[in-house]
């Protein structure tokens, strides 16, 4: 047994029963086997002080690896691989020790060595802190932990930054260097619907509907999405004629493939990154991902909403498609000029 919430009693059938959440979320009961209620609680009580007795003895690196098993089911590859990293970094600059003496100063040790190493930027800290304290929230759900010592821990201070993405003339220049047709099928398609690379490369016909000019993103038994929910993706006609072609002659179950086999991740990013500098643009800091900054980017420059924006995207808070903003401050003109004074 090792519950993750507070052990609660019930009579069940006249026997006094225990209640608790195994390491796997699920609510699960036990029978006591007695009809004395003193006698239910001792036995209460005693699994009470086991845990704690657990509490005191746990190590960081033990919780983490029950932690990485739990969470296979439930996150995406990337997700998982991220709190790898963090945590393997953590362990090297701050160390191994029990659960239970973390305090917020191991949080202020790792984020000083980890900008004094100058080998990351602060916002690459803070999503490694972020995701630390996510995982000692875990740690109290299953009451390794009576509190979070992260939690309400000031950030790295992280300057406004503004995304990187294509001008219209830089990605017809790009494609246009690309020779593996492929690639450029894929590069194509990352800017007209704004998906990301894994969602691209585990894309399968199941989920592409012709008819409808849609493709729906879903998690399956080998792909998690990033935030587990399902969404609708839109096709433009440029979109849908590429996909057209594709579907005449499928070679996988898979949409893109090398070969007839699913490509891998690392080299799309290998293969991109070849093309963007043999291109020798201005910004040498555009990457794969900035197709996505680049489909949001041109539809925000177009005058589309940020809200739809959002939407296609997948974002579940409107502060992170906030960043696309300061590419349509022509759009508050009509607002300020509702003020109106009489000047002499």
């Amino acid at each position: 047994m090792n519950p993750q919430t507070p052990l609660s009693l019930f009579i069940k059938r006249g026997y006094y029963c225990l209640q608790f959440v195994d390491p796997t979320g699920r609510r699960r009961q036990k029978s006591l086997g007695t009809k004395n209620k003193t006698e239910a609680i001792r036995a209460l009580t005693d699994m009470q002080n086991v845990i704690r007795e657990k509490q005191k003895t746990r190590l960081l690196s033990v919780f983490f690896a029950e932690f990485a098993t739990n969470s296979k089911a439930m996150m995406s590859k990337g997700t998982l691989v991220g709190y790898q990293s963090a945590f393997k970094k953590y362990f090297r600059l701050v160390g191994d020790c029990l659960l239970t003496e973390i305090t917020p100063r191991h949080w202020d040790e790792y984020k000083s060595k980890r900008l004094a190493s100058g080998q990351c930027k602060p916002v690459t800290v803070n999503i490694e802190l972020r995701t630390l304290k996510a995982a000692l929230s875990t740690a109290v759900r299953w009451q390794y932990l009576e509190r979070n010592p992260f939690s309400c821990q000031k950030q790295c201070t992280v300057e406004e930054q503004v995304p990187i993405f294509f001008t219209k003339e830089d990605f017809q220049k790009l494609i246009s260097m690309i020779k593996e047709s492929w690639l450029r099928e894929i590069v194509i398609i990352a800017v007209l619907t704004g998906m990301r690379r894994g969602e691209i490369l585990n894309l399968k016909w199941s989920n592409v509907d012709l008819k409808r000019n849609v493709i729906m993103i879903q998690s399956s038994p080998t792909f998690k999405t990033k935030t587990g929910k399902r969404r609708c993706i839109p096709l433009n006609e440029t979109a849908s004629y590429v996909l057209r072609q594709k579907s005449v002659l499928p070679q996988s179950e898979y949409v893109f493939t090398l070969n007839g086999k699913q490509i891998r991740d690392g080299w799309v990013t290998h293969k991109f990154k070849f093309y963007v500098y043999e291109c020798r643009f201005q910004d040498d800091r555009l990457h794969f991902h900035s197709l996505r900054h680049t489909f949001a980017s041109w539809l925000v420059q177009d005058g589309v909403s940020l809200y739809e924006v959002q939407k296609l995207l997948g974002h579940t808070d409107m502060k992170v498609t906030q960043i696309y903003s300061h590419l349509q401050p022509e759009q508050l003109h009509d607002t300020v000029n509702r003020i109106h004074i009489q000047l002499n």
